[in-house]
């Protein structure tokens, strides 16, 4: 017969580590390459040296001349909040007890709810590599009530069917983790799960969160680029060198101006980037270039399965959640994801994995990490933006820029 304890076993001993290898490998491309990393970890956070430009103790004399001074190469040190992301899943006490005689049917219970659990932590996960730590998701324009309640928003790269949500309004929140059950991703509609907001109207201007996640997410790739007095609480103004290179470039693309681009950031950063990271949308405008031209289209096999295109045999990667319009020339050596463990099951009382809810015939289960990431050399990481739409002459980022 199967009891909580015999499932705590199951839970730690085998699904663990199955885990861990899908939420590190399977994410994407970029969340392969970046390292996952305890040694900076002090205390609560992360302290992530930085080292930039050569040492200064060089030079050549003659044989009678003073020896050339030492110069230490310019430094900084980042401090790096741990952001703690957690993933819960439930499970009630009738399931159990309906299964407690059937080894098979508990085993397909847990394997649904972990399924579902990390395709969640996945498409999180993803997300927050590209948002810069507020969690802002969406920004409403309107807003129809019924019975199933819809809003248009400006942006819908980040939403999906199942997420719960916060909206804020003026900085505080009006209501707590509201479903939404639909995303349409052409008219950049959504709608909310049936029977809610009968009551209260949302309203152009309305901001939408994660639950309870609103500036507590992971410091994502655009954290490096849009904060510019501080990076993780080190002065821009008072240290320049760590500033990570961005041109607009107001113009279609073209392979040209990405060889440009990328000879460009290759000098300031003194290492060639790995990676780029862009949108499908340009992605197909790189992919076009290269058919206008008559050039090679050469494809890349990456750690995880991930098949993509190639710049001068680097990958060019297309990525749900990138903006469009913006291409990001990575070193990925340079980027860490500073933790302070992969991810456990959070214990409760005697080690137990399996709690049961306050006053509720359901049993708990969850999963924890305490993470961010972090640019340990930001100059090494280059942005380039503005980059046109063929079709109409416009930015082709239109409104799905920042949320």
């Amino acid at each position: 017969m199967l009891s909580v304890n015999t499932i705590d076993s199951v839970l730690k001993s085998y699904y663990l580590d199955a885990i861990c290898a899908s939420l590190n490998t399977g994410v994407s491309p970029l969340y392969s390459a970046i390292e996952k990393s305890a040694a900076e970890i002090s205390g609560k956070e992360a302290v992530v040296p930085s080292m930039y430009g050569v040492c200064g103790g060089l030079g050549s004399t003659d044989e009678t001349g003073e020896l050339p001074e030492s110069g230490e190469c310019l430094r900084s040190g980042f401090h790096v909040p741990l952001k703690n992301i957690y993933g819960v899943i439930d499970i009630s006490d009738k399931a159990l007890r309906a299964s407690r005689d059937n080894a098979s049917g508990i085993v397909g219970l847990l394997n649904t709810e972990i399924k579902a659990m990390v395709r969640s932590a996945q498409f999180n996960l993803n997300r927050m590599l590209w948002m810069d730590g507020t969690g802002l998701l969406a920004t409403i324009g309107s807003f129809a009530t019924g019975a199933m309640p819809s809003a248009t928003v400006n942006d819908t790269r980040f939403l999906s069917e199942g997420m719960k949500v916060d909206v804020y309004r003026s900085n505080s929140a009006i209501v707590n983790g509201i479903r939404i059950v639909d995303v349409n991703h052409e008219t950049k509609t959504i709608t909310f799960e049936f029977g809610v907001l009968l009551t209260q109207s949302l309203q152009s201007g309305d901001k939408l969160y994660v639950q309870k996640s609103k500036d507590n997410e992971v410091n994502g790739i655009p954290y490096v680029f849009n904060n510019p007095n501080t990076y993780f609480g080190v002065n821009v103004a008072t240290n320049p060198g760590i500033k990570p290179v961005e041109r607009d470039l107001q113009d279609e693309l073209t392979v040209d101006a990405m060889q440009e681009f990328f000879d460009s950031a290759s000098l300031r950063a003194g290492m060639q980037p790995d990676m780029i990271v862009c949108s499908m949308k340009t992605r197909r405008q790189y992919l076009k270039q290269l058919e206008l031209n008559r050039r090679n289209i050469d494809y890349l096999n990456l750690d995880g399965g991930f098949k993509t295109l190639s710049f001068n045999g680097i990958p060019v990667v297309g990525e749900r959640f990138a903006p469009d319009g913006e291409m990001y020339f990575l070193n990925t050596p340079t980027l860490k994801l500073v933790q302070l463990n992969d991810w456990e099951w959070l214990e409760g009382e005697n080690g137990s994995i399996l709690n049961q809810l306050d006053r509720k015939a359901v049993y708990t289960a969850t999963l924890v990490k305490y993470a961010n990431l972090v640019a340990a050399y930001p100059r090494g990481q280059s942005r380039l933006k503005g980059i046109l739409d063929a079709a109409s002459g416009a930015s082709a980022d239109g409104e799905s820029g920042t949320p």
